[in-house]
């Protein structure tokens, strides 16, 4: 998997975010959840909520019709952010971005 948020050098993200005000379900082995999706990217995703899995666990995050495997690579403050373990395709972050599935 690669590593989330950062491009060598720059320190800027490899693809920009957008804002996605959706609510989505983020499963873990042990659990669902109930997250807000802050922003998306084809390369992963900022999560909210109160309760949400430590960095390092495996994730399977669903909103609208999109269905994501990835793992969460820092979790801090209510907030994560997750990789995704292969880039989801431009529709379906413009579908998670607009909320219509």
């Amino acid at each position: 998997m690669t590593t989330f948020g950062k491009s060598k050098g720059g320190g800027r993200r490899k693809t920009a975010r957008d804002p996605a005000p959706l609510l989505a379900v983020l499963s873990t082995l042990t659990c669902d959840r109930h997250v807000g999706l802050v922003n998306v990217s084809r390369g992963g995703a900022r999560l909210k909520a109160p309760d949400l899995p430590a960095a390092g666990e495996d994730v399977v995050l669903k909103a609208e019709s999109v269905k994501c495997f990835g793992r969460v690579v820092w979790s801090d403050g209510g907030q994560c952010g997750i990789a995704f373990e292969a880039p989801i395709p431009s529709d379906e972050v413009e579908r998670l971005q607009t909320g219509i599935d």
